[in-house]
Order: structure tokens, then C-alpha cells, then sequence
């Protein structure tokens, strides 16, 4: 079914239900003990209705949903500018063959620092930037589903900016 046909059911049984609900409370009067238990039993039936419209909204709109547990968390770096060894933070739910490397300014890839399967869990990935001239670079993963990068600055002095 589709989302407006949902909601379209989901309005006119809650209109219906607060029909019957008046109806049987309000018209001519009458207050008897079974228009009180019907009226108890159309209201907990609407909210019953309700409960399940609400649970297949939910459900038709979660399809499409990434599922974490597929995909690594990249982290950024604690520094701004990085200069020396680099401890680059990821983390997996299920064991994973991971490609770790730099690109350049022109997302050409410049070096492969690793290339293996990793365990689930937290992994910390170091790496020299001494061997890269001053200037902006991005650290990349990449799995068989997912591609993720983040940008770095090297500066190994100050003098520069």
C-alpha cells in the first residue's frame, strides 16, 4: 500500500470511530452503563487501530534504511594541523578487507598505508607525514560498500601557514 493510501485509512477510521463514539454518548441523552461500555470499547478500538496504523507508517518508512553494522565509522583527527606520526581512528562492526590512504588536493591517491582485513572493533591506523610537503590532503577508507574520507592539513613548521 502506498503512504498516502495508509494515511488516508489511518484518518477516515479515526473520523468514523469519533462518529460512533458521539453518537452513541451525546445524541438524545441517554447516559446508560452500555453506552458507556460501548463507547470504552470503540475508543480502546481506535487505539488500537491507531497503535497498528502508526507500527505500518513506521515500517513502510524504515525500508531503505542504512543498516550501521554494514559500514565502518571513520573519525576525525584531535589536531587541526598534523605534522609527524598520525594515528587515524575507525571503527567496524563486522570483520572487513579495509583499504587506508592519502590522496592529494586533486583526490589522487598518493599512498595506500593499509590494505588488509581487519576484526571487528576499534583500530587505530599510524602513518609519517613527514614523507608529504606541507599543504591539504584527505585520509580515505574504503570497503567493498563504502567509500568515506575526511580532510587533513600537514604543516611541519610554523612558519609556514
Amino acid at each position: 500500500m502506498k503512504k498516502r493510501s495508509v494515511l488516508t485509512l489511518v484518518g477516515l477510521s479515526l473520523a468514523i470511530t469519533l462518529l460512533i463514539l458521539f453518537r452513541v454518548n451525546f445524541v438524545k441523552g441517554i447516559r446508560s452503563w452500555e453506552s458507556k461500555v460501548l463507547g470504552t470499547l470503540i475508543a480502546l478500538a481506535a487505539i488500537m487501530m491507531l497503535y497498528v496504523a502508526y507500527k505500518s507508517v513506521i515500517k513502510r518508512f524504515s525500508k531503505g534504511t542504512l543498516k550501521k553494522e554494514e559500514y565502518a565509522l571513520l573519525f576525525d583527527l584531535e589536531n587541526k594541523s598534523q605534522s609527524g606520526e598520525v594515528e587515524f581512528y575507525f571503527t567496524i562492526e563486522q570483520s572487513k578487507k579495509v583499504v587506508f590512504s592519502i590522496l592529494n588536493e586533486k583526490m589522487e591517491a598518493i599512498k595506500v598505508v593499509q590494505d588488509k582485513e581487519f576484526p571487528s572493533g576499534g583500530h587505530i591506523v599510524r602513518f609519517d607525514v613527514k614523507e608529504l610537503a606541507n599543504g591539504i590532503y584527505f585520509y580515505c577508507l574504503e570497503t567493498d560498500n563504502q567509500k568515506t574520507m575526511k580532510k587533513m592539513f600537514v604543516q611541519h613548521d610554523n612558519l609556514t601557514v
